[in-house]
């Protein structure tokens, strides 16, 4: 019997297979980084089935994301974008880190003059 898709199944779905896309991955090598088959997999990202918490954890470290990104969807609001800036810098090192923020710094204050 096929669960019918929630709002957050369908949220949850497109961001995994958006991410997933993004990094070259198929369904099926997507699949065996976090241990499971690609029916889940395609469960998950037509949202007509929701991970556990655990298996959560695992699509979000496999994509590189932080569980906020996963769960929610991106407006024009400066902490929604916040979240997405510090999904990018989170694996970079500390003077990676330092010169994006120098960088995203120097750039506002020439936009807003």
């Amino acid at each position: 019997m096929k669960n019918k898709p929630t709002a957050l199944g369908i949220l949850l779905g497109s961001n995994v297979a958006k991410r997933r896309k993004e990094l070259g991955l198929t369904q099926a090598e997507f699949a065996q980084k976090i241990g499971a088959d690609i029916v889940t997999i395609s469960r998950f990202e037509t949202g007509s089935s929701l991970p556990s918490l655990l298996r959560l954890e695992a699509i979000a470290q496999a994509l590189g994301l932080p569980l906020a990104e996963l769960l929610s969807e991106s407006t024009n609001l400066c902490t929604d974008q916040s979240l997405l800036i510090q999904g990018w810098i989170a694996g970079l090192s500390e003077a990676d880190r330092k010169f994006m923020l120098d960088m995203v710094q120097a750039w506002s204050v020439r936009l807003k003059t």
